[in-house]
């Protein structure tokens, strides 16, 4: 707009008041996306070398074409040793996670479980279910995956291998396999194959188990397992660190407190219209929980709450045009 205006007029401040009239245009607020950090530095699940201490749980979806009735993957991940448990799935119903749970239960009830906020995780009968295995529920801000990235990156390592396996069945058999059929040999490889962070198989430091049949001389490569674990914490600090630096360097601190007027980030979904507006609002933090996640006046149409927690890089500050004043006022 300033080289639009400024070759036809001129007024003592005029780069100045311009750039403050496009501030407080509650329409360019809600249409453009300012070259600036987001908020929100980084914030992860701190590293832990016992196991059942932190579970995951996600879930795979489009799974319907692949001559099976199993539509999704639920997947449960083990933070400590990267473990992972998987079950094909005909819905993402509060039993059908509650089903699979109990499956991983039986091994060991962990201490909390971090899941996103999905209306079955919601739920009064979830929440009864983990009550009743004393299990705390941690949840992820809402539209931010990132908050469960454990989750996030083994999604796509699983259906990576997923699509190897079919792909190369399909082109060595005119037998239309179900996809269901290399999900354990899939889910196996995974488990004893060296995490690319711990440098552990998850399947040793979750139960001692080599990746070789037969087995070779206990510590011939690999120390005790109460050792591995120690070493893969360490390992898993090291990595986290790196990666703060990293994400860090394109986030700034987050500076908003309750009351503060704000605008919302909203979800890019695939079929959204291409001139919908990028953000929604105003509207006011309500409460802050942490450093990265907010409570705010913005209707949740999944639990129909007139609130709903977001995440701080979802979110930038409202300048109302009332508000506007120019440099001779």
């Amino acid at each position: 707009m300033i080289n639009l205006i400024t070759p036809q007029y001129y007024w003592p401040h005029i780069n100045q008041d311009i750039s403050v009239f496009v501030k407080h245009c509650d329409v360019c607020q809600l249409h453009k996306k300012k070259r600036q950090k987001r908020f929100g530095l980084l914030q992860t699940v701190p590293p832990t070398d016992r196991p059942f201490e932190y579970l995951s749980i996600d879930t795979v979806g489009g799974f319907n074409y692949y001559n099976s009735t199993k539509k999704y993957l639920h997947l449960v991940i083990d933070h400590a040793t990267r473990y992972v448990w998987a079950f094909p799935s005909e819905s993402e119903t509060t039993e059908a996670y509650a089903n699979c749970l109990k499956q991983v239960f039986q091994i060991q009830v962990p201490t909390k479980l971090l899941s996103d906020r999905n209306g079955a995780f919601t739920s009064p009968k979830f929440k009864r279910f983990l009550r009743n295995y004393n299990v705390k529920h941690l949840l992820t801000s809402s539209h931010h995956p990132q908050t469960n990235g454990k989750c996030e990156r083994v999604n796509k390592s699983i259906v990576s291998k997923l699509k190897c396996k079919v792909e190369g069945f399909g082109r060595s058999s005119p037998t239309k396999t179900p996809w269901t059929k290399f999900l354990e040999q899939v889910i196996n490889e995974y488990n004893l194959t060296t995490h690319s962070v711990t440098k552990f198989p998850p399947a040793y430091l979750l139960f001692g188990t080599l990746p070789y049949s037969p087995p070779l001389i206990q510590n011939q490569f690999y120390p005790s397992v109460e050792e591995a674990r120690k070493l893969a914490k360490q390992n898993t600090i090291k990595y986290h660190d790196k990666n703060k630096i990293k994400y860090d360097a394109h986030f700034i601190d987050s500076p908003f407190k309750a009351g503060d007027i704000v605008m919302y980030k909203e979800f890019n979904y695939p079929n959204r219209r291409k001139l919908s507006t990028v953000f929604s609002g105003p509207y006011e933090v309500v409460k802050k929980l942490s450093d990265v996640n907010y409570e705010i006046t913005k209707p949740n149409a999944l639990t129909k709450k007139p609130t709903e927690i977001v995440h701080a890089s979802k979110l930038r500050t409202f300048y109302p045009p009332e508000e506007l004043k120019l440099s001779h006022e």
